[in-house]
């Protein structure tokens, strides 16, 4: 049984409010040495600090992102005087509560200028609707539980192909995907962002908006065709220390590596490459 499990940090900070109502919640819990395989994230959400509901269908291990957008509140015209609680549930192997720990309540922070959240707003709509390609974001793991391939002595894994850690040292590799969709460059061959260099053929140009935040060593995995490509470099344009859009250089990921094992949620990338169908079938006039 868990003993003090405590919350170092609880937000909730708006991202879009018009056309798509997005927050983004964040933890992160004070360092323990206990054993937390048994304890899983909810996220509770209401207009009531004394009436919250559980708003994510699924529970998110504790050893997870530490992150979970609400894409559910309903902030349209209006900020709603919204409450958050995180709380942390410890559970049997047959899915028994044990115990809760509760973060302090969460209030909304101030979200972008309007000027940030419209051009955010209208990139994720030109992403889905009209441009942009369905794709997963694994971020990868910088801290937790180091693989048994991890050699303390000299700082890097000792090998590359690794099952456990993906070759990155850290035991699960990469955290669950998030889908997104984004601008990938017509064709790899193409010469782009010329301060950067000139580009090779096996890599390509990405333009993606403000979530999540990408960084090098990230894998991107681009649903249609089925490729693994790897973050070399990423540039960001800000407005008022907002992030608004993120531009990219992506590695292809050879298919004989080791991240070509990575599990891919198929229903996830068969409902966005349906949605897409639909769009490619749509009459632009």
């Amino acid at each position: 049984m868990l003993r003090n499990i405590k919350f170092k940090r609880a937000k909730a900070d708006i991202r879009g409010i018009h056309r798509i109502s997005r927050v983004l919640i964040r933890w992160e819990l004070e360092p323990t040495a206990q054993d937390l395989r048994n304890l899983y994230i909810e996220i509770y959400r209401g207009e009531s600090a004394s009436e919250l509901k559980k708003i994510n269908a699924t529970s998110i291990p504790a050893n997870a992102r530490p992150e979970y957008m609400d894409y559910t509140a309903l902030l349209k015209d209006m900020v709603k005087n919204y409450y958050y609680q995180v709380h942390a549930v410890e559970k049997t192997s047959c899915g028994t509560v044990v115990q809760t720990f509760k973060s302090e309540l969460i209030e909304l922070e101030d979200p972008p200028d309007l000027m940030a959240n419209y051009i955010i707003e209208e990139h994720l709509f030109a992403h889905q609707y009209v441009y942009g390609v369905p794709a997963l974001v694994y971020t990868k793991k910088t801290e937790g539980p180091r693989c048994d391939c991890w050699d303390q002595v000299l700082k890097r894994v000792t090998k590359s192909n690794c099952l456990r850690c993906k070759g990155s040292g850290f035991v699960g590799g990469y955290y669950p995907p998030i889908p997104v969709w984004m601008d990938f460059s017509p064709s790899p061959e193409q010469v782009a962002i010329a301060d950067w260099g000139e580009k090779q053929s096996q890599q390509c140009d990405i333009q993606f908006t403000d979530y999540p935040n990408l960084q090098v060593g990230d894998l991107i995995l681009q649903a249609k065709p089925f490729n693994f490509w790897r973050v070399e470099m990423v540039r960001y344009t800000a407005k008022n220390q907002t992030t608004i859009l993120q531009m990219a250089r992506l590695d292809a990921v050879n298919r004989a590596d080791i991240e070509y094992t990575i599990d891919v949620p198929e229903n996830t990338i068969d409902t966005m490459l349906a949605e897409l169908r639909t769009r490619e079938l749509t009459p632009e006039f």
